[in-house]
């Protein structure tokens, strides 16, 4: 009976710590697993992607399928098909003469010739042609000296630049591979989600070297692009950032500080002692990189020693103006 009792005692014990062990396990895993969004699961059907919908009687079932969560993958912005443009007055006037000299007039001939001019042009083009934003354009397609810290302001100094300007600067911008540094705030009218988008299209080139970024005081982005924006921004380098945090939810300010903190990992440009000279000029982040512990003693040791004792160069944690704190 002792043996009985022992044997016993010995098959529960291990019995409930194989359970303990199951449970931990399963307790690791559901801990790995966790994400900030919910996502579907459907284990009624083959593919846990698709379920079952309503149907008649006697119908085929129908499956739809669920929206998949990213937000560890992160979003890729995908290029835009450039639109054809259209046939301009001279153009059109070309192809009727073409067709006369032909001889006889077909029906579409004929139908051609009542055509009607309307206008083509793009509102605010002419601005593209002045000698700023010319002056812009020219110096980021030849990868300027200027355009290492590209303050868009200097150039572009009306806040109510028009988006046509604005997609002429980004799109001389896809060509340029020097610019570390962009600060692109408060352009409200140029800046709205198409430009946002094309805009992660560049950050995410992989000859694109911006690492720090101000694109605060953007009021016309939806909310929607934004958390676009945010996924999209673990496929770039930008290591230091602001946004206006009236313009995003606090839980979009989070994954952007969270997903820009890792990035850092990525490159030394912003840590590196010989790149000092482009470090010490990017402020107006949540977190200014002349901060790094790293560089503090190439600073004290260079001529941007000053700096140290700068509190509007230098920032405070998490904020541009010193009226927010903020551990970034």
């Amino acid at each position: 009976s002792d043996s009985d009792s022992d044997s016993s005692t010995s098959s529960s014990s291990s019995s409930s710590s194989s359970s303990s062990s199951s449970s931990s396990s399963s307790s690791d895993s559901s801990d790995d697993s966790s994400d900030d969004e919910s996502v579907a699961r459907v284990t009624e059907t083959k593919n846990p992607r698709l379920k079952e919908r309503g149907r008649r009687k006697g119908a085929e079932p129908k499956l739809r399928r669920l929206p998949t969560d990213d937000s560890d993958s992160g979003y890729i912005a995908e290029s835009q098909p450039k639109a054809e443009k259209s046939l301009t007055e001279a153009e059109v006037r070309r192809i009727l003469r073409q067709e006369d000299s032909k001889g006889g007039a077909s029906a579409s001939t004929v139908q051609s010739c009542a055509w009607v001019r309307r206008s083509s042009r793009q509102p605010n083009r002419s601005l593209v042609k002045s000698s700023g934003v010319r002056d812009l354009l020219d110096k980021l397609k030849s990868n300027d000296s200027d355009m290492v810290v590209l303050k868009l302001k200097k150039y572009l100094n009306d806040s109510d630049c028009p988006q046509v300007v604005m997609n002429a600067a980004l799109e001389a911008m896809e060509e340029n591979t020097n610019c570390q540094a962009l600060y692109i705030q408060n352009f409200n009218n140029a800046m709205k989600d198409e430009q946002m988008m094309h805009l992660l299209r560049i950050l995410q080139s992989p000859k694109c070297k911006i690492w720090c970024m101000n694109i605060g005081e953007t009021y016309n982005v939806s909310h929607k692009t934004w958390a676009k924006f945010t996924k999209g921004l673990k496929h770039t380098n930008v290591t230091h950032m602001y946004a206006s945090e009236h313009t995003i939810t606090p839980e979009l300010k989070d994954r952007i500080r969270e997903n820009i903190r890792k990035n850092r990992s990525k490159h030394r440009l912003h840590i590196d002692p010989t790149n000092l000279d482009v470090i010490v000029q990017c402020t107006h982040c949540w977190w200014n990189p002349i901060n790094a512990r790293v560089l503090q003693p190439y600073i004290r040791n260079s001529r941007y020693e000053s700096i140290l004792f700068d509190s509007v160069t230098l920032g405070l944690k998490g904020t541009t103006d010193g009226r927010n704190t903020d551990a970034i």
